[in-house]
């Protein structure tokens, strides 16, 4: 018989990812709009206006003086990786 596995898990290594968005014009300029487009007017608009994001770039200013600084999150849609 043949095995077939029920689950795949794809793995897309994330630094050619990141290389591609900074290769094309267009998507390098989405990638700085955090520092270079933003309102700032106090309304929550983009996780750039939280209140942890505003304490990362306290914390690590040369980080966030760099427009192309990226920062990354996890979204796991109820995936519990440990139980």
């Amino acid at each position: 018989a043949t095995k077939i596995p029920q689950k795949v898990m794809r793995y897309l290594p994330l630094k050619p990812r990141l290389q591609r968005l900074y290769m094309s014009m267009h998507t390098a300029t989405d990638m700085r709009w955090h520092k270079e487009k933003r309102v700032d007017d106090d309304v929550m608009r983009h996780p750039a206006d939280g209140e942890a994001w505003k304490e990362f770039d306290r914390a690590f200013p040369e980080f966030a003086a760099d427009p192309r600084n990226v920062r990354l999150g996890l979204a796991t849609d109820g995936f519990n990786p440990y139980g």
